[in-house]
């Protein structure tokens, strides 16, 4: 397998354990390398997306895998590139929130938190992290928008029931969804309001 090179010009961001890049050889596409050697989080990835293959395959949230490729800074796993209509990345969704607040802009936040609501409650991915920077605000057109969910998916238990069974991903998703939201709200008061929260919140 011919070896790409990854560059500094072609950074886009580091996560806990990995750094992402655009892939050289086409921009719809992303390489994430898992630096210090730590694959934890690809393996659980990667074990999640092959175990609920037939569930994640129409998904509106989860970026898709192309596979792995070498390169100069070892093996980098292939993603979609999350891209707003323009052509350039997608912002993270706290970099889209503060803005937002910045902006006051309510009712944009409100549209595109309600369609997040909407759509992970209907795929009820399993994720364990709080972090916003492994959502991505992804512009489609002028003023349309999609949260797509780029990192740290999966989970670290040995045997995840979440995998199997519907109850258990939901009633997961829900509980996790219920954490996102207060986040949100204690660090996007302006924009998440209470009356927002009370419209985001899983009530049963």
């Amino acid at each position: 397998m011919e070896e790409i090179i990854l560059s500094d010009d072609l950074f886009i961001g580091m996560g806990a354990r990995q750094k992402t890049f655009v892939h050289p050889l086409d921009p719809s596409k992303c390489v994430k390398i898992a630096y210090s050697g730590n694959i934890r989080d690809v393996e659980k990835e990667l074990r999640y997306r092959r175990i609920c293959a037939e569930h994640l395959k129409d998904s509106l949230l989860i970026t898709k895998y192309f596979g792995t490729v070498q390169t100069n800074l070892g093996t980098g796993y292939v993603y979609e590139r999350v891209r707003d209509y323009t052509g350039e990345t997608s912002k993270d969704l706290g970099v889209f929130l503060k803005k937002a607040s910045e902006e006051n802009a309510l009712e944009k936040v409100r549209t595109v938190l309600l369609k997040f609501k909407k759509d992970f409650w209907r795929e009820y991915i399993v994720t364990v992290d709080r972090n916003t920077a492994n959502f991505m605000v992804q512009e489609l057109s002028e003023g349309v928008y999609q949260v797509r969910i780029v990192d740290n998916i999966g989970t670290p238990v040995l045997i995840p029931l979440v995998y199997y069974f519907q109850f258990a991903a939901e009633w997961k998703s829900r509980r996790m969804w219920n954490v996102w939201v207060n986040d949100m709200a204690e660090n996007f008061p302006k924009v998440v309001t209470p009356a927002l929260v009370d419209e985001l919140k899983a009530k049963r």
